[in-house]
């Protein structure tokens, strides 16, 4: 039985089992074979199992990497190869990764890399929260705190539960209003129209609507990201607006993300969407992406999960740009990125982390994963290469 067959996760377990007295004969030959392969398998596994609260990162690991198989983290860095350090060999991309990583969440093991941050303030995630603007002007927060609803709010024609904006699908008005829902930084929420099409809207977001749909089109305003599950209905298509570009559709599932100063972009997850920029027209089928570019709409293959992972409570990045992940980290934990290396928004990550989790144990997933080191001071974020 050769260890090339598992994965850095089954590994993981496997010395859980073993600090837990629960592995068999056949996962204990695994094992073994592992550490024979080399002194660095063993130790760390000395390591270890000299740490007896580790047993409980092992297991915390485990929740953070949902997929069945965490490939080998990619790293795309602009200096000299000798300057890296072992850590950052592909080997430690898989197992020592996989256990490394666990000891460094609950250990004070290297110090000197942990990530700085002031003892009198935690930085815990974004929550469900919203501000709903109606036609006439007047506002009303929508927020959740430690999980209870500040005060139920129900209005003429919908009703919000602290997580959920529903609208009355049975419901005619003489004259339709246009109700706009605020997502601030460190927020997202969820928004039910009058037609049945469930929206999800991440962070710093914004999302213009009727509070009744027209009889001959579906149409809303979209800054910032949201998902969308259009309800079926053939003879009225469902129009987003982003801007100069249209997203057209009749009953599908897709992801848009639309911030400020970045590409836009539409992920199609299922059914068929329509994408229009500037008289330019693209159609995309489940798995693809039409994206802005300078040259205009490109389509390509890619990895939903990349683009859809947010809705799901989980941060999902498949060998992406580090420079994109910690605008998704500004806009979450409502901080700001202050870079001090260019070359850090071109290392790339692989990494699939728990969206409601404290910022502090998110930064030390990333430092270790893509060699950086984070600082902060006050609410700004500091991010440079680590050449140590």
């Amino acid at each position: 039985m050769k260890t090339e067959k598992y994965t850095s996760k089954e590994i993981a377990h496997l010395i859980l089992l073993c600090i837990q007295g629960k592995v068999d004969a056949k996962q204990r030959m695994v094992l073994e074979k592992w550490l024979d392969e080399n002194e660095l398998n063993r130790r760390l596994y000395e390591q270890v199992r000299s740490h007896a609260y580790l047993e409980k990162g092992i297991e915390e690991y485990l929740s953070y990497d949902s997929r069945e198989d965490w490939k080998m983290v990619k790293r795309r860095i602009r200096i000299p190869r000798k300057k890296i350090q072992w850590h950052l060999w592909p080997y430690a991309a898989g197992i020592i990764l996989a256990i490394g990583l666990t000891f460094w969440l609950t250990s004070d093991w290297k110090k000197d890399r942990v990530v700085q941050v002031a003892q009198t303030e935690i930085f815990k995630p974004g929550s469900s929260k919203a501000r709903l603007v109606l036609e006439n002007g007047k506002t009303i927060d929508l927020e959740m705190v430690d999980g209870q609803l500040c005060r139920q709010i129900a209005g003429e024609h919908f009703i919000n539960d602290g997580r959920e904006l529903t609208y009355n699908q049975e419901i005619s008005v003489e004259k339709v209003q246009e109700h706009t829902l605020q997502i601030p930084r460190g927020g997202e929420y969820k928004v039910v129209l009058a037609d049945g099409t469930k929206i999800w809207l991440n962070a710093a977001s914004e999302l213009i609507y009727p509070e009744v749909f027209p009889d001959t089109v579906r149409k809303v305003r979209l800054t910032g990201e949201a998902y969308f599950e259009v309800a079926k209905n053939s003879v009225k298509p469902f129009v987003v607006e982003v801007g100069d570009m249209e997203i057209t559709v009749l009953g599908t599932s897709f992801n848009v993300s639309a911030y400020p100063n970045s590409n836009r972009q539409t992920t199609l997850v299922e059914g068929r969407v329509a994408v229009e920029l500037q008289g330019q027209h693209v159609e995309i089928l489940p798995g693809q992406q039409a994206r802005e570019t300078e040259v205009g709409l490109q389509v390509a293959e890619v990895n939903v999960k990349n683009y859809v992972g947010w809705k799901e409570r989980r941060f999902v990045y498949e060998d992406k740009l580090l420079g994109e992940v910690l605008e998704d980290l500004e806009r979450w934990y409502d901080v700001e990125v202050f870079v001090m290396n260019d070359a850090v928004r071109d290392l790339h990550l692989t990494a699939n982390l728990p969206k409601y989790e404290n910022m502090e144990k998110v930064l030390k997933i990333i430092e270790y994963a893509a060699c950086v080191k984070f600082e902060l001071n006050g609410r700004t974020l500091v991010v440079r290469l680590d050449r140590q």
